[in-house]
């Protein structure tokens, strides 16, 4: 082999952008899809586009499964691997809102719309840029959008069948209702806000005249008291059952039921029941079939039905209603305490419950059939599961799919004008836009009016998002050819939403699992610990990491980051993947300088003890490596890999054939010479798919002439050698090399250069110094080993 002209110091931050577009240009990462028989299908998350900016914790969630990716490529997959965005729904329509100051009900529909796609153009853009120049090997020509017209088919064919099924129902119910939103909510949209509050005792009457106290945190809902209750075992009022009580603002009648949910032990034990202040609230609502007193409208200001409290917000009528009741003598005492309220998760609003007419896909009665369809999955890691079962366990209502928003994939369907009956699109007519789309029906089956307006509510991002398991196949025009995915990478606060919406969906749809695999990651956390947020602004830009590192160094940090456990952000780990290049470049320079002793072939017969000893920890390191990553296992296989680099390679095994390089012994020479480019072009392998830009030039560089791949990245996964080890003796040899760090390590303590001679060294281990004396005195320098 020729030597070749190579920097001794090289910068790969400087080749970058050239491999980037050579990538491109090459179409290395492209999905053929003329060869279906063996592929890899990744289910990426779509993220939503309302930002401006984008941080360390998205570099982290995206590059591990992008790892896995690259592994499987090189295993021979055809890779379906395409990168979509959440670009429709509330985060968009507020960040838009925001940037622009503008309101969505106070300007057009369709200039709110405009707004919001131009918004989502360049904020793909942002990320394909990011993505890009960090290395991740999507194929960009299966780009999607959940807005497009593709993705809105599938969306509006799911509600569509689930229409057709019975499992789609209008109903009007009390929801989850975000006043700053102005839309309803699932189970899912909400997050927990604990602040600190007051319980107040207050006192109803019962028609005797006695004291009835209640306990309180949200007395304006007072006016919508419908029902006290008593647990019917509580003797302190079991007497009051099936009388009735006077509330203490209006003086209207208050029914006393019984029922055993009551906590006897909690506040006083009478429970007030209004409509609705909380899920409790909604149950006996329901189940005992009580009255209605709507007290909040959908912009969270009190109703006519509260008298002059009316138009007044919870905060303000709250004190002016405890002023009242202290005034009358019925607000016995408060109590500071803290606790939990729901808010929306997007807009940070305190959600309410609201009478509002919308629709539901069933839910709640599939929940033993879904833990049945997620025991079907591979969760990893596998206690991840557990938030979802928990999850569904805790199901109480079934999923409000419909939402008040103007930027989202429309509800398929016309309402008569004149009776609201609702006629739903025809599956041959997907995607359809009910706003400038005629009503599919000339006459309204139920009236035979012939007008028709659209239906005016868009699908809940989750339902789009919960559809992103059959792009796959949608986007290439095929029949469940690539469906189930093989793969789902999502971070774990999802799995609640996404993951489990996907899994119903699938089982509703089409009786399966969404995908095989699921591979959860953590969240991404500053330098000190704590979780990224754009409240805090505690994270480093995306832009600026790769202004300032090689996009493999921040790689290298991302893989440092354990399988579905919370990652710190660390200069340190970055500077230590720099590290790592420099070194992998080192070592390609040792060879390259040695070059012409490299033999065309290999010949395990010319191996020596310590070449052959190597070659067993580069298979022992494969093996360990394709175990880690069949199980996901990026950061563990990282640490296997690093591992061989760093002790066996480089502190060891080129240390070990410095004086065969170096020496006179031609054919020994060309042993290790041609042994070691072996090892290192596996190494390079297996490096690559955490650092795809060094290992790319070594290859480029190094390799390239003689293995004739277009790309590293289109090469072979690295199989064991599994060479014939005759009389060779482990053990014998770990002993021999035992003794090198033995005096090696004496040297040191002595202050004398490992290059220096020393005249003797006893020994007192195992060694066989009569087998290996002669090899380990020409590695370490002894003259003589006793």
């Amino acid at each position: 082999m020729k030597k070749q002209e190579i920097e001794k110091k090289f910068n790969i931050k400087s080749k970058e952008e050239f491999w980037l577009k050579y990538w491109e240009n090459h179409q290395v990462y492209k999905f053929d899809e003329s060869k279906l028989d063996k592929t890899f299908v990744i289910d990426t998350p779509p993220p939503y586009v309302s930002a401006d900016h984008l941080h360390s914790g998205h570099i982290m969630s995206y590059c591990q499964a992008e790892f896995v990716v690259r592994y499987k490529r090189m295993q021979g997959f055809n890779v379906f691997y395409p990168m979509g965005f959440d670009d429709n729904g509330l985060p968009t329509e507020r960040f838009v809102e925001k940037k622009y100051n503008v309101d969505k009900n106070t300007i057009s529909k369709e200039k709110f719309i405009k707004l919001c796609l131009e918004e989502t153009k360049k904020g793909a853009l942002n990320y394909k840029n990011l993505w890009q120049a960090l290395g991740i090997s999507m194929d960009w020509s299966k780009t999607y959008s959940t807005i497009s017209d593709f993705a809105m088919k599938v969306s509006q064919s799911f509600i569509l069948k689930m229409f057709e099924k019975g499992y789609l129902y209008q109903d009007n119910l009390p929801v989850l209702w975000c006043p700053k939103a102005q839309t309803a909510l699932a189970q899912a949209d909400l997050d927990d806000l604990e602040e600190k509050t007051f319980m107040n005792y207050i006192n109803f009457k019962s028609f005797s005249g006695d004291d009835l106290q209640i306990a309180t945190t949200r007395p304006e809902l007072i006016f919508g008291c419908v029902a006290l209750f008593v647990n019917p075992n509580d003797t302190r009022y079991e007497s009051l059952i099936g009388k009735q009580a006077v509330n203490p603002l209006d003086g209207s009648r208050v029914p006393i039921k019984a029922c055993e949910s009551v906590e006897i032990d909690k506040g006083t034990g009478l429970m007030m029941v209004c409509t609705w202040g909380d899920q409790e609230d909604v149950i006996k609502w329901r189940d005992f079939n009580l009255n209605t007193k709507i007290v909040l409208d959908k912009q969270g200001l009190l109703t006519e039905n509260c008298g002059k409290y009316a138009g007044m917000d919870c905060i303000t009528a709250r004190k002016a209603i405890l002023e009242k009741l202290k005034t009358n003598g019925d607000l016995v005492k408060q109590e500071e305490k803290v606790h939990n309220v729901k808010i929306h998760d997007r807009s940070g609003a305190k959600v309410e419950f609201i009478l509002s007419e919308q629709w539901f896909l069933k839910t709640v009665e599939f929940k033993e059939d879904l833990l049945k369809q997620a025991e079907k999955i591979n969760w990893f890691p596998s206690d991840k599961k557990q938030i979802f079962d928990l999850w569904v366990d805790g199901l109480k209502w079934d999923w409000c799919v419909s939402r008040q928003r103007y930027y989202g994939v429309f509800m398929p369907a016309w309402n008569c004008v004149n009776c609201e009956h609702v006629v739903f699109a025809k599956a041959e007519s997907l995607p359809v836009n009910p706003y400038n789309q005629k009503c599919i029906a000339e006459t309204c089956p139920k009236c035979g009016s012939k007008e028709f307006a659209a239906n005016d509510n868009v699908l809940d991002t989750w339902v789009t998002s919960s559809c992103t398991q059959y792009l796959a196949d949608e986007f290439l025009g095929l029949e469940d050819k690539l469906f189930p995915p093989d793969v789902r990478p999502n971070a774990f606060e999802i799995i609640r939403t996404w993951d489990f919406y996907s899994i119903l969906n699938a089982f509703l749809y089409k009786d399966e699992i969404p995908f095989k695999n699921l591979m959860i990651s953590g969240h991404g956390l500053d330098d000190k610990g704590i979780k990224i947020s754009k409240r805090l602004k505690n994270y480093v830009e995306a832009e600026k990491l790769l202004e300032d590192y090689p996009a493999d160094s921040i790689r290298y940090w991302a893989a440092k980051a354990k399988l579905g456990k919370n990652h710190r952000f660390s200069k340190e780990e970055i500077l230590k993947g720099n590290k790592t290049i420099k070194k992998l470049w080192s070592v390609m320079n040792f060879l390259n300088l040695n070059a012409e002793f490299i033999a065309d072939h290999f010949d395990e017969n010319t191996l020596e003890d310590a070449d052959k000893w190597i070659l067993g920890c580069l298979d022992k390191t494969i093996f360990s490596v394709n175990q880690y990553f069949e199980e996901f296992e990026y950061s563990k296989a990282l640490s296997c890999i690093e591992d061989f680099f760093w002790n066996d390679l480089t502190d060891n095994y080129i240390e070990f054939i410095k004086y065969r390089v170096f020496g006179d012994d031609l054919k020994s020479k060309k042993s290790a010479l041609t042994n070691l480019d072996l090892v290192f072009f596996k190494l390079i392998r297996l490096f690559a798919p955490f650092m795809p830009f060094i290992t790319e030039e070594i290859y480029q560089v190094f390799y390239k002439d003689r293995m004739k791949f277009v790309s590293l990245h289109n090469s072979i996964w690295p199989q064991e050698v599994a060479i014939k080890k005759g009389d060779f003796n482990l053990n014998e040899f770990l002993n021999a090399i035992n003794l090198i760090s033995e005096i090696r390590a004496y040297k040191s303590q002595n202050s004398i250069s490992l290059g220096e001679f020393i005249p003797e060294y006893k020994v007192e281990n195992d060694c066989d110094i009569l087998k290996y004396g002669t090899f380990i005195c020409n590695v370490i320098r002894v003259e003589k080993l006793f």
